[in-house]
Order: structure tokens, then C-alpha cells, then sequence
């Protein structure tokens, strides 16, 4: 892609550039390095507005904005991600005759309207885009098929149709041509979860230790793959300064700026390391003593029982008792809770309870449930190594959140670091164990 993009800046042709950074850019997308994909899109985007109007400029036009629309999805803004999608497919419209390579793109849109409708949760126009993208024939792509197929088992099972969704899995497993290896550890964990759901727990065990298996090979792979993107950008780099030697003093002083900034940012992002890693082990001694994460927790000694608060002492310690079973008990996880549900299992009202909550925890409802969960989760990841491999998505619904993006923000906002760096010192943490272990 650099040795392309090299030849189409000495031509400077707005085509040939804007496919060069276009390319680029759907590289490090695919990567999840978002900053350095915008960089060369909105290059690409630059060089598209030279073009004359035509179906050149159409194709060029909506493959810029699937990368827009990959961007966005790498930021979770689903909905922004399906309206550049849905204005790829338009562009695609206005095309007089679709070739076999924009054919393929062409598909490609549809399958990502679909697939951005998925994470909307609207299953019924997901379905619609999917089986549109199934439909066409591309004999030159056959690998976009497996994801399409794979988007459509998860919408199946988000309508609860589990068997539909096993049956769908199990369509691009048989086939003897499938073999992307990060696309079978999700359909590994896809299978796991749906057998689950059906009480088959020999399937369930089965599918989720290959989806286990795969992991570190798919890491590997996608360190190799960063590693190899990075390495071929500096070297287009040190061949542009080679060959502009009369540009160096300008160069020598953009090179000490970005030197600096790299420092800079090596120190910043040590020193944030270093504060994350305080957190996460303030919380692992919280833990390790049992003195449990959140500090909303109801205690009956916190405060002595009196009438300040207008209810009857004997029912307040009832209410108190029932409050702490119902810590135990984890039914905290369920996502469906309200103060008036929660009210109902403990048989009183919902005044009394928030004012009981509040006095004896300093907690609102909202607050001292989300403390119970994030606690709940940070000592499942602690004390059950296989939570390493799972999705954070996963982590949110075990716990009880109902969204991923919900999740992240009150997980940081208890602890004060993102679960995925509370995953990553985990998982320091277990392999410093390993180590010694060995020793």
C-alpha cells in the first residue's frame, strides 16, 4: 500500500492518490488504529473532490464513506456508522453498471447497514440488509458470505431463536473453504453462548475451549499485523528524507518536534500507566481483604437504627437484614431491576427502602446497585481467570448492565480506571503468577 501510495504521489493523479490513501486507511481501521485511518481518509476525501463527476467519483465516494462508517463502528457510534453505510449504498445507486469489484463493495455496504443494525438492536432491518447481501452473487469474494452469515446468527439469537442461530454457525463451518481464524473464535463463542442458552452443556463446554484455543494465536496474529503496518510506515518515511536532502534542515526540525512529542507521550503514557496500575491494585486489596468494592453496601452497624427517618426501628432492621441477603444472593445482576421490583421481593415499599438504602449506604438506588455489580465483576475477573477471555460486552450482561457503552462509564466512574485496563493488569498479574508457579 506505501510502495502504491509512493507511485501515485509522483504521478498525482486525484484517483490513483485517493485509492492509494483510501487503502491505507482500510488497513488501520481494520486494525482499531482509528487516528492514523482518519488521517489518510480524509486525505482520500481531498483527492475524491478533484475527480469530474462519474461513476468513478460514485465508487470512490462510497468506498470513503464504508471507511467512515468502520470508523465510527470502531468508536461505537452505531448510528453515525449507519448513516454513512446507508450514503455508501446510495452512492453505489448511482453507478451506471456495477463491475465485479464494485460489486463486491456493493455487498459490502449492505452487509454493513445490516450489521450496524444489529448493534442498534433492530433485528427486523438487520435481517432485511443481511439476507440482501446473501443474495448476491460474488463468486471473486467468497469470504464476505461467512461474516454475513455470522451477523445473522446474532441477530437470531437477539430474537431469542437459538436453534436458527446454531444451525446458521454450523452452515459456514461446513464449509470445507472457511478458514479465517478471528472469525472462527467468534463463532466459537457465538455457538458457546446459544447451546448455553438451550441448557446444552456439552456443546456449550465444547465450543467455548476452542473458542479459548484460538485466542492467543489471534492475538499473535494481530500483533504481528500492527507490528508489520508500523514498520513499513517508517520506512517510507526514512526513504521520503533520503530522497529530499535539500528539505533537511526543515526535516532535522520536524524530526526534533516529533522526537519530543514522542517523549512526551512516552512519558504521559507511563505515568498513566503507573496511576492505573495503583488503582487497579487499591482494588485488589479491597477485594484480597474482603472488604468488598463498593462502599454502598448496606451496613447495619454503620449507622444506629433510630426514627430520624420516620420508619419504625423494628421494620428498618428487617429491611437492613433483607438487604444484605439480597447482596448475597447476586440478584443484583439482573437488568430488569428497579427500586420498585426490588421493593416488591423484599415486601415493603419503595419509600422506605430508598430511605433505608440512603442512610445506611450514602447511596441513592441507581448508585448502590451499580457498586454491587462492578464489585460482583471485579471479583469474578480476579478470582476466575477464563473472564480474561471473554468480551466486554460479555462482562456488562453478566453483571447486569444492559449495554456495553453503560457498563464502561460506570465501571470507570466507581474504580476510576476502564475495564479493559482493569483486564489488562489482570492479566499481568496472573501471568507474573504463572511464572512463579513454574519456577
Amino acid at each position: 500500500m506505501f510502495k502504491a501510495k509512493g507511485v501515485a504521489e509522483k504521478i498525482k493523479d486525484p484517483e490513483l492518490l485517493a485509492q492509494a490513501y483510501g487503502s491505507i486507511a482500510n488497513q488501520y481501521s481494520y486494525l482499531s488504529l482509528n487516528e492514523k485511518a482518519r488521517f489518510y481518509l480524509n486525505q482520500a476525501i481531498e483527492q475524491i473532490e478533484k475527480i469530474p463527476e462519474g461513476n468513478n467519483k460514485h465508487r470512490l465516494n462510497a468506498l470513503s464513506n464504508i471507511e467512515l462508517g468502520n470508523l465510527d463502528f470502531n468508536d461505537d457510534r452505531f448510528i453515525d456508522a449507519n448513516k454513512n453505510y446507508r450514503k455508501s449504498l446510495a452512492e453505489f445507486n448511482l453507478i451506471n453498471k456495477l463491475d465485479e469489484n464494485n460489486i463486491y463493495h456493493y455487498r459490502r455496504s449492505l452487509y454493513n447497514i445490516g450489521n450496524s443494525y444489529y448493534y442498534l438492536k433492530e433485528a427486523d432491518s438487520a435481517e432485511v440488509y443481511l439476507l440482501q447481501a446473501l443474495e448476491i452473487n460474488d463468486p471473486h469474494s467468497p469470504n464476505l458470505k461467512y461474516f454475513i452469515y455470522s451477523t445473522l446468527s446474532e441477530v437470531y439469537t437477539l430474537r431469542g431463536n437459538n436453534k436458527q442461530a446454531i444451525d446458521t454457525l454450523h452452515t459456514v463451518l461446513n464449509d470445507a473453504n472457511f478458514n479465517i481464524l478471528s472469525l472462527k473464535s467468534e463463532i466459537y463463542l457465538n455457538l458457546s453462548k446459544n447451546y448455553k442458552a438451550l441448557g446444552d452443556d456439552a456443546n456449550y463446554t465444547l465450543f467455548n475451549e476452542k473458542h479459548l484455543a484460538l485466542q492467543e494465536a489471534q492475538r499473535g496474529e494481530e500483533r504481528k499485523a500492527i507490528n508489520t503496518a508500523f514498520d513499513v510506515e517508517q520506512k517510507a518515511f526514512v526513504s521520503t528524507i533520503s530522497k529530499s536532502r535539500e528539505r533537511n534542515r526543515w526535516l532535522l526540525i520536524c524530526i526534533f518536534i516529533i522526537v519530543v512529542l514522542s517523549v512526551g507521550s512516552i512519558v504521559y503514557l507511563n505515568n498513566k500507566k503507573k496511576k492505573e496500575r495503583i488503582i487497579y491494585k487499591s482494588i485488589i486489596d479491597k477485594l484480597e481483604n474482603e472488604a468488598g468494592l463498593a462502599p454502598a453496601k448496606v451496613t447495619v452497624n454503620k449507622k444506629e437504627i433510630d426514627s430520624n427517618n420516620n420508619i419504625p426501628s423494628s421494620v428498618e432492621r428487617e429491611i437492613l437484614d433483607k438487604l444484605i441477603k439480597f447482596e448475597k444472593s447476586k440478584k443484583f445482576r439482573n437488568p430488569k431491576l428497579t427500586i420498585s421490583t426490588l421493593a416488591v421481593q423484599l415486601k415493603t415499599n419503595p419509600t422506605y427502602l430508598s430511605a433505608i438504602i440512603k442512610t445506611h449506604s450514602d447511596k441513592n438506588f441507581n448508585t448502590y446497585i451499580n457498586e454491587l455489580r462492578i464489585g460482583y465483576i471485579c471479583e469474578k475477573i480476579h478470582t476466575h481467570p477464563k473472564y480474561l477471555n471473554y468480551k466486554i460486552s460479555y462482562l456488562a450482561t453478566d453483571c447486569g448492565f444492559a449495554s456495553h457503552s453503560t457498563f464502561s462509564t460506570i465501571f470507570k466512574s466507581v474504580t476510576g480506571i476502564s475495564p479493559s485496563v482493569f483486564l489488562r493488569e489482570e492479566e499481568k498479574s496472573n501471568s507474573r503468577k504463572n511464572k512463579l508457579q513454574d519456577i
